[in-house]
C-alpha cells in the first residue's frame, strides 16, 4: 500500500504569462509539506518545444496539470498535454482564470488527461491576474486563497491512504462548441526593440517570425507572452475594450472553488 509521502510530484503546466505556474506551485507546496522539495519535479509546457516530447507517468507519480482559462476554455493549443502518458497515474487538474469564470476548462482537461492514462482525483479552479486587465484577479491568489488551496491539499491525502482511485465528476462540457479566435492588435516599438528574438523563442504557438518580429495572426492565441517577457517592453496590445468590458461586468471578487 502506498503512503501519500511516496509519491513524486510533477507540475506539468502551461503558463503563458506565469500566473498558472504560480497557483500550481501554491499548490505543489501544499500538498508536499512533508514531502522531501527532491520528489517536487517541474515541467513547462509553454513552448512549442517542450511540447514536442513524450513523458510517462506511472503509479508512485502524482501530476499537476494546470493552464489558464480563455474564454471559458482550454487555450486552443494544438495537442495540449496530449504528449503526457499516464498509467491509472493519480493527476489534479488545475484552471487559472482571471475572476471571470472558468466554465468549461476543467471539463475539457479531464477528458484530455483520461484519454491519457491518467484518473483525475481532484481539481481547482484558482483566480490568477487577468492578462488584459490590472485591477481583475490582481494580487491572486492572496492570504485568503491560500487558505482554501490548503483545505483543497488536506482534503485530497486521505484518498491516498489506499492504492484505489475513483475519477471524479467536474461540471462543463467536455467537447464545447470552440469558439471563434479574435486577433487583437498590437504594435512593436521599433525604437525599443533590441532583437534579441526572446518574444519568437518564447510565444507557445511558433506566432512570431524570428527575422523580421511579425506576429502570424493565425497562429497567435493573445496570451500575451510576448509582451511580458520582452526584457525592453517594446510588445504591447490594443485590450482598451476588452478591458473595460470585464471590469464593468466581473469585478466582484470570486472564492476559489475545488472538486472531490
Amino acid at each position: 500500500m502506498h503512503n501519500f509521502t511516496s509519491y513524486t510530484i510533477h507540475k506539468a503546466i502551461f503558463s503563458p504569462t506565469y500566473g498558472t505556474a504560480h497557483a500550481a506551485t501554491l499548490v505543489a507546496e501544499q500538498l508536499s509539506l512533508n514531502i522531501s522539495t527532491e520528489k517536487i519535479k517541474k515541467l513547462d509546457l509553454t513552448t512549442p518545444a517542450s511540447r514536442s516530447s513524450r513523458y510517462f507517468f506511472g503509479s508512485n507519480d502524482l501530476v499537476i496539470v494546470g493552464a489558464p482559462v480563455y474564454a471559458g476554455q482550454l487555450p486552443p493549443v494544438e495537442n495540449l498535454f496530449r504528449n503526457l502518458r499516464g498509467n491509472q497515474t493519480p493527476c489534479i487538474l488545475l484552471a487559472g482564470y482571471g475572476n471571470r469564470h472558468y466554465d468549461d476548462t476543467l471539463a475539457q482537461m479531464a477528458n484530455i488527461m483520461m484519454q491519457q492514462g491518467f484518473i483525475c482525483i481532484g481539481a481547482i479552479a484558482c483566480i490568477i491576474p487577468h492578462i488584459f486587465s490590472e485591477k481583475l484577479g490582481s494580487g491572486r491568489p492572496n492570504l485568503s486563497d491560500l487558505s482554501r488551496i490548503a483545505a483543497f491539499a488536506n482534503a485530497l491525502k486521505p484518498k491516498f491512504e489506499t492504492d484505489s482511485f475513483a475519477a471524479i465528476t467536474l461540471p462543463g462540457a467536455a467537447f464545447p462548441e470552440k469558439k471563434e479566435r479574435k486577433f487583437m492588435p498590437k504594435s512593436l516599438n521599433a525604437d525599443l526593440c533590441t532583437h534579441c528574438g526572446l518574444c519568437a523563442a518564447s510565444c507557445p504557438t511558433g506566432a512570431i517570425n524570428k527575422e523580421n518580429g511579425e506576429i502570424d495572426q493565425t497562429k497567435c492565441i493573445n496570451c500575451m507572452r510576448c509582451s511580458v517577457v520582452c526584457p525592453a517592453k517594446a510588445r504591447s496590445f490594443e485590450a482598451d475594450g476588452i478591458r473595460s468590458y470585464l471590469e464593468e461586468n466581473f469585478s466582484e471578487p470570486r472564492e476559489i472553488e475545488f472538486f472531490l
